[in-house]
């Protein structure tokens, strides 16, 4: 089985914890229930590739390095 590895700088880790940790509060206070989902886009490989992150709100967080690795 292959694997999909993303490197992120510690900052962009915290990033999205602190916006899981916001997402699971304001989700707690409206009692709805959601999930979140998390996007690479690669426009052209190795060139350009960002990361997403959709939960309460849209968080481009940049660019970032991934591979595949088996």
């Amino acid at each position: 089985m292959r694997t999909l590895e993303i490197t992120l700088l510690e900052e962009k880790y915290q990033h999205i914890q602190e916006e899981i940790k916001y997402g699971g509060r304001t989700m707690l206070e409206e009692e709805t229930l959601g999930g979140y989902d998390i996007s690479l886009h690669v426009g052209v490989p190795n060139i350009y590739t960002y990361l997403e992150m959709n939960y309460i709100n849209q968080v481009d967080l940049g660019e970032v390095e991934w591979s595949f690795s088996s």
